[in-house]
């Protein structure tokens, strides 16, 4: 939890004091007062001294020297800046330098510009247009996202709440949607192959996430804290769900592990508490510290079982050492009392055994499949019956105290 707070609150908060501050200039055109430190004979901005300003125009020179840089966190927070142009001499922009401008609409980038600072552009969301100088060698603009001049990696997505990634990108940088909070989804083409770290960190209204079988990798905290994300398809190519992939994913209770899962990193799913149970395919044969079916209690700073949380999985397996060493219920793919092959066995699985047998005791032909009907049968007996829905109340009683 400490960790997930330290990355939000770099991007999310807004800073209260200004960066030092060594000179600064007038730009007449728009009333702007403009801060620079000078250095070995550039100038680098470092923010501003107006609390007006929605078009932001960066001047090539301060006092005769080339404007070169963006300081980092220059502009955080600003809640005014509408356009930012940035000049063909600026090189590169800071860490954080646009943080959380939530006003910020459109970005214009110079043919010099060459590298981009950790979340310089994070949080921003309101940015649907970002173009790029057809000079620039590094950079480009496609659908109005930032683009590596090859045009295969998007850097930073500008546009609407219902994101569309274009086709013939193949890698999702990193931090390309971080704390984009106004995204509800996200369309990833069959030409994307990596998801890299902490792209969708933050995004608080997307619900639902479909990764093409094309994608491989998944980078670490690539969902962290989506609050709303309820369902994720996996492709069948991922083969490891990452350190803190779907960290505090709150809302998250639909998710199937294919029989291509390998690994499942440390902490892959805390904190997930909608879901109460999961199915790990034998497959998997490494499971991360906290993985699933574990929470954080602040008051105390320690983690603590879901409760009723159950793993379903294969005698044996990974998935039935982790759910030893964690103290969570454990059940085999064809576990007697779960009836209705939801990964837990509960109140509900009672009540289905109790209506066959209802149906049975009156001639009537069941309803249940012969699996389902396996199930029921706790006592294997031949016969299902009250006995059977006792038993399996009594062990959904049983599992409530682990």
């Amino acid at each position: 939890m400490k960790r997930l707070l330290s990355i939000i609150a770099s991007a999310a908060l807004i800073f209260t004091s200004a960066p030092a501050m060594t000179s600064f200039a007038e730009d007449k055109t728009n009333d702007l007062k403009l801060h620079f430190k000078i250095e070995n004979g550039e100038a680098c901005l470092t923010g501003e001294w107006s609390d007006n300003v929605t078009e932001l125009v960066i001047p090539e020179t301060y006092e005769g020297k080339p404007v070169t840089s963006i300081d980092e966190k220059a502009f955080t927070g600003n809640e005014n800046i509408v356009s930012c142009v940035i000049p063909d001499t600026v090189k590169s922009v800071g860490d954080l330098a646009f943080a959380a401008c939530p006003n910020l609409k459109s970005i214009s980038i110079g043919s010099g510009f060459s590298s981009l600072g950790n979340l310089s552009f994070a949080n921003c969301n309101n940015l649907t247009s970002i173009t790029v100088s057809k000079d620039n060698p590094d950079f480009t603009s496609i659908n109005s996202c930032l683009y590596n001049k090859k045009g295969d990696t998007l850097r930073l997505y500008a546009g609407g709440s219902k994101a569309v990634v274009s086709d013939n990108t193949k890698t999702i940088g990193k931090w390309a949607f971080f704390e984009r909070s106004d995204i509800t989804s996200v369309t990833i083409p069959s030409s994307v192959t990596a998801i890299e770290d902490s792209v969708f960190s933050g995004c608080l209204s997307l619900k639902e996430i479909t990764i093409p079988d094309s994608v491989t990798k998944l980078g670490k905290y690539c969902f962290m804290s989506c609050r709303a994300l309820q369902s994720v398809s996996l492709g069948k190519s991922v083969t490891e769900i990452p350190e803190e992939c779907f960290y505090c994913c709150t809302a998250l209770n639909n998710i199937s592990l294919s029989d291509n899962i390998k690994s499942i990193g440390d902490r892959a799913f805390y904190c997930c508490e909608d879901i109460s149970g999961i199915y790990i395919p034998a497959a998997v044969k490494s499971i991360g510290e906290d993985a699933v079916g574990k929470k954080y209690i602040s008051m105390g700073s320690y983690s603590i079982k879901i409760p009723n949380f159950q793993i379903k999985g294969e005698k044996g397996s990974a998935a039935e050492k982790y759910a030893f060493d964690q103290n969570i219920s454990f059940l085999t793919n064809d576990s007697q009392g779960d009836v209705n092959g939801d990964g837990k066995v509960d109140s509900v699985d009672a009540s289905a055994v109790l209506a066959e047998y209802a149906l049975l005791s009156a001639g009537k032909k069941g309803k249940l499949t012969e699996k389902q009907s396996k199930a029921a049968d706790w006592n294997s007996d031949g016969n299902i019956d009250s006995v059977d829905a006792s038993a399996i109340l009594a062990e959904y009683a049983r599992v409530q105290t682990l």
